[in-house]
């Protein structure tokens, strides 16, 4: 596609912004078919086209992500993961990000926990297993000094800094958790995000501490809420994306930021027709 590579990059060098943004429009209009292309233009580039190229790469690794991320909106069903949903995502808020390192930590994680829990019989001893060696060896807990923070929400931040919402911290255990075996679960309690390990309840924004039934009573009286049985059901892949951008929603409004939250709600809305 990019045969005349050093005109290109003339051009994106031109001192005419006019001329360089026409160039980037011509050159976005082609979508992903052109990025590994300009890839390839990078090592040639300096200055003024360098910036340029970068700036329009960005651009298409942002529409490829928000393109994909969309289909799985409309597509999400009981039995896709919610781990690939929150790298999709992560994608978006993140474009051209390389998250191959992360991903490689929660697969070194996994086989950790599936060697600690070898022997191990009874989901209540394997929960304590999971909530020691997240929660109190790793030190995955809630951000209670930042919470909103956007970062707090996106799972490779959330791998790196080992803190975020419930949300985020109960995707990084049902992600150790699979790699080592075992089938955890999202509970959406109102006001609060939990995972359970058949009928144990673990609360990763607490370091993983064990939740007795009243001590969801307890939390959801905090709320306004009376316990029902509902309440402790495990929660829908399509649920659990809803929540996450709807917490990106409240992070987008509250930060005055119309473009993303008009996405959000975009999204949000493929979510509701895809029932």
């Amino acid at each position: 596609m990019l045969t005349q590579r050093d005109s290109i990059l003339q051009l994106l060098a031109d001192e005419d912004s006019e001329t360089a943004d026409l160039v980037q429009q011509q050159l976005l209009s082609h979508g992903a078919d052109v990025l590994g292309d300009l890839q390839e233009l990078l090592p040639g580039a300096n200055g003024r086209a360098e910036r340029r190229l970068r700036e329009l790469m960005g651009q298409m690794e942002s529409r490829i992500a928000e393109k994909a991320f969309e289909e799985l909106c409309g597509r999400i069903g009981d039995n896709c993961d919610i781990e690939e949903a929150a790298w999709l995502l992560a994608a978006v808020l993140l474009p051209g990000e390389d998250f191959s390192k992360a991903k490689e930590q929660l697969d070194r994680w996994g086989s950790e926990l599936r060697l600690r829990i070898v022997g191990i019989d009874g989901t209540s001893c394997q929960a304590a297993v999971l909530a020691e060696f997240l929660g109190d060896e790793l030190n995955f807990h809630g951000d209670e000094t930042d919470y909103y923070a956007a970062e707090n929400s996106v799972l490779p931040n959330v791998i790196e800094s080992r803190q975020g919402i419930p949300l985020s911290l109960s995707v990084v255990y049902i992600a150790v958790a699979r790699r080592a075996g075992l089938l955890l679960h999202g509970v959406g309690l109102p006001g609060h995000f939990v995972v359970r390990l058949g009928n144990v309840f673990l609360d990763p924004f607490h370091y993983g501490r064990r939740l007795h039934l009243d001590d969801c009573r307890r939390l959801l009286e905090g709320q306004g809420f009376e316990l029902q049985a509902h309440h402790l059901t495990p929660c829908k892949p399509r649920v659990m994306l809803a929540r996450m951008l709807n917490n990106l929603l409240h992070i987008a409004d509250e930060e005055g930021d119309v473009d993303f939250s008009a996405k959000l709600q975009g999204w949000l809305g493929i979510l509701q027709r895809s029932v």
